[in-house]
């Protein structure tokens, strides 16, 4: 009679799941160079106050060529871990939001991890544009509920000046350059502060209404752009406008609707800034006063994965998010994509 088979070893056991995932700290970063509205309306031989009338941004931060967008998304996290009181070799994951960074390779969130001394920590970039940052926040959220990590750091960072074409008056005047970050980690302990469920989408057949293009031949070659100039973000303004007003109510809708919230119940909503043109008239589609809609496009202008990162940011700083402010971050932009999280500020209050 053969032998029995011998027993394989009994798989390991599954790492514990959190109670809940909490929001800890937020960090910012901006360049120390400022480029006026009015200049570029200047170079551009507009009209004044042309671009300020059509997307409510004054100035813009821009990088200077030798700096790295590196050192700014750095800056950014120690800033978000700094407010959230953790160390960086804590943090056992980073998650980068951004378009292009210095290099192709490596990975902005590995030279931000390393330098950190995060130690080993994984870490991976999310390209999705203006809506990368809080798709970003939903993938982190969603691998500490898995039990795998239990403190994940998220950096957006945009060097969007280097990818603007300066003879376009469509999109120079929008874009600008900083970098935002935020701590996020599971624990067993109750606590005010939570992440809630994510609502995310694309639509990919209309993704060349907002494009970068490369060297390269594209689907979208043969669209309103040909085959594009590389490395220039190119936009229809106008279909940009109607869809992000549309989808950008949607998402906001929907991403209260799964957390069984109304509008009512949000302290503070945080959109991506695309332009003041766009805020404002979502604004008005959800009928909310003026105080609940974070904005630092004046500011900042559009800096795309960042910018979300940035209100928020701007908004702790002002004492306007503390522990159990309910947030509402919601973002739309190139893909075509989309993504809103409502989450409950834990941090400690401002000025601690």
């Amino acid at each position: 009679m053969p032998d029995a088979p011998t027993p394989s070893a009994a798989p390991a056991a599954a790492p514990p799941r959190p109670l809940r995932v909490a929001p800890l700290g937020i960090g910012a970063a901006l360049p120390e160079a400022i480029v006026t509205s009015a200049e570029i309306e200047q170079r551009l031989g507009l009209e004044p106050d042309w671009l300020v009338s059509r997307t409510h941004i004054k100035q813009r931060h821009i990088l200077a060529d030798d700096e790295k967008l590196t050192d700014f998304a750095l800056l950014a996290a120690e800033r978000a871990l700094a407010d959230a009181g953790i160390d960086g070799a804590e943090v056992d994951l980073v998650i980068g939001a951004c378009l292009i960074s210095d290099d192709i390779a490596p990975s902005m969130a590995a030279v931000v991890s390393s330098r950190l001394g995060a130690g080993h920590a994984a870490s991976f970039d999310v390209s999705s544009g203006c809506s990368g940052f809080v798709a970003s926040v939903a993938t982190a959220t969603a691998m500490i509920e898995s039990g795998r990590f239990r403190t994940v750091l998220v950096v957006a960072a945009e060097a969007m000046s280097r990818l603007t074409n300066r003879s376009d008056k469509a999109t120079a005047g929008l874009l600008g350059d900083g970098a935002g970050a935020i701590v996020l980690q599971g624990t067993d302990s109750e606590g005010v502060g939570r992440v809630g469920r994510s609502v995310m989408g694309s639509d990919g057949a209309n993704g060349g209404t907002v494009r970068v293009a490369t060297e390269h031949p594209s689907i979208y070659d043969d669209g309103e752009f040909g085959a594009g100039i590389p490395f220039a973000v190119q936009m229809n303004g106008f279909d940009t406008y109607k869809t992000a007003v549309k989808h950008f109510e949607e998402t906001v809708r929907e991403t209260a609707a799964v957390e069984g919230l109304e509008l009512d119940d949000i302290d503070l909503i945080v959109l991506h800034q695309a332009n003041g043109r766009i805020l404002e008239a979502v604004r008005k589609r959800l009928k909310l006063p003026a105080e609940r809609m974070a904005s630092s496009v004046e500011t900042h202008g559009n800096t795309s994965a960042a910018s979300v990162a940035l209100a928020l940011a701007d908004a702790r700083a002002d004492g306007r998010v503390v522990p159990g402010t309910r947030l509402l971050l919601a973002g739309f932009g190139s893909g075509l994509a989309w993504a809103g999280i409502t989450m409950i500020w834990e941090g400690p209050a401002n000025g601690r």
